[in-house]
Parts: C-alpha cells; structure tokens; sequence
C-alpha cells in the first residue's frame, strides 16, 4: 500500500488543496488497489502497486519524452552499469556531491527520478517521474514514489529542503514552469541541485548530434547553456551559491577514466553542477 509519510505531503492538482489526502480502498480492478481522494473536491487519484498517480491528463504520458524513458527503462537503467556509463556516471556523482558539501538536509526530492539511479546514491527520499515502468525500478531501490509532471507537481508547498533536478531539465516542456513549482514546493530559504550538459560543451555538440540523427533518448531533448541555466534560476528566484563541473575527457576518447570535480565552472567541462538557494 501506499506509503503513509507520502501522505502528508501530496497535493490536489486540480483544486490546489493541500492537506492530508484520504485513502479509500475501493478495488476497482485487478490492476488497481486503491484511491486517493481529495477532502476538498472529492477529485480520485488511483494507487497502483502502492504508488499514487496524480496527473493533470492520462494524455501528457502519451508525450514521446516520457514514452521513451517508459518503454526502455530497462535499456536506459543499463547504461548506469555500463563500460563506459558507469565512470560517467560517478564522475557526475563527485561533482554533484561536491556542491553538497556541509549543506545538512533531510526532507529531498528527485524531480524526474527516472529509474533512481542517481537518488539511490544520493540518498534522495522522494521521486516523481510521468514514466511507469521507470517509476517501478525507483520503488525497488527504495525511493518513495509518485506518478506526476514537472509542470504541475503532485506535493504540497514548503514540503522539502532539497530538490534535485538532474539532466531532467532537457526534457520537460516548460523550464520555467519547472523552476516556478520546484521553488513552492521547497521551504523557506531551501536548495536546489541542477546537473545537466552543457550545450556548448564537446559532449553537448556530440548528443546534439545524435538528437538530429534521431537517436532514442536524445531526439527529445533540449539542451541548455550555464548561462541559459543561470539567466532562468534569476527569473525564478534562485541565487547560485555553488558551481562545479566535470567531464573533460571527448567522447571520441576509447578510455573514459574517473575525474576530480572542478569547483567551479570549468569551459573544457561538460556536466555542470549548480546548486541554488531560493530567495
């Protein structure tokens, strides 16, 4: 069943109510075990496999961002293990947790958790993703779920003292927006990490490149600058306290080896690590 401190954090999309969310255990189908149901509006949201699904419209899911990483989950998840994946992906973590030094926090929140690849290491305790099957592999690695968009998040505000948004901003549709929700749902003077690729970067213009071939995962995504990135956290509302960056090797290297993170923004990098403070 659903998990009970999930609760008190969750969110009526429809008409904003923001309170304890009651759960009525009506077994519509085999599929199904349960509802969520708003005090307010009397508005139902299913649970399925313990995780609730609070969406605007079941059509946003039928978005090609958010079918690929459904579908090919498994493919995806794959390359955390891979060869290659697997020194990128620590290289990724290092700067990441650099940015995290001597910041305390126990409330945090994954934005487009994906799989969990990162949250689990992370330590992060909440995820919300649209893609299901990607969803059920983040439960397995013992994140707390929920089934939602970026653009309308399924929490309460004042709820976390962290959000982590990681790569995930190259595949939503509005940024802004994004960026707008992740700071009401964060407490009063709470973080934010953004870990993305730079546009501009050699590891940029080689993703770019599979996105005009059409390649599975990349062909929906929008990549940003540092300063596209910075010029929208002003418009929000966030202060960039920290920078750090990693990933200087080219992708036409055959040996990716394990990097020390610059703790600042370094112009041969390609991740880059910004941690924010909302204002």
């Amino acid at each position: 069943m659903i998990d009970r401190l999930l609760l008190y954090k969750l969110r009526c999309i429809k008409c904003g109510f923001e309170g304890k969310l009651s759960v009525a255990d009506e077994n519509k189908g085999k599929d199904i075990n349960g509802f969520l149901e708003c005090p307010k509006c009397r508005k139902k949201y299913e649970i399925r496999e313990g995780i609730p699904i609070i969406i605007p419209s079941y059509g946003m899911l039928q978005d090609e961002r958010v079918q690929v990483f459904d579908k090919f989950s498994e493919r995806y998840d794959s390359w955390f293990s891979s060869e290659r994946g697997k020194i990128l992906f620590e290289n990724e973590l290092r700067a990441i947790n650099s940015v995290l030094e001597r910041i305390k926090y126990v409330e945090s929140l994954e934005i487009g958790v994906g799989t969990g690849a990162f949250a689990e290491k992370l330590g992060i305790r909440f995820g919300v993703d649209p893609a299901w099957h990607a969803l059920l592999q983040a439960k397995k690695r013992g994140i707390i779920v929920v089934q939602g968009v970026a653009e309308k998040l399924p929490f309460s505000s004042n709820q976390f003292d962290i959000v982590f948004i990681i790569v995930t901003i190259c595949y939503v549709r509005s940024p802004l927006l994004v960026l707008e929700e992740t700071k009401r749902v964060l407490k009063s003077g709470g973080y934010l990490v953004i870990g993305f690729i730079d546009r501009n970067s050699c590891w940029g213009k080689y993703y770019l490149e599979k996105k005009r071939r059409g390649h599975l995962f990349y062909s929906p995504a929008n990549f940003y600058t540092f300063n596209e990135v910075k010029r929208m956290l002003s418009k929000i509302g966030f202060k960039i306290i920290r920078v750090a960056s990693t990933i200087t090797q080219k992708p036409s290297e055959k040996t990716i080896e394990l990097e020390e993170p610059k703790t600042t923004l370094d112009p041969s990098a390609s991740f880059i690590v910004v941690l924010g403070k909302s204002e």
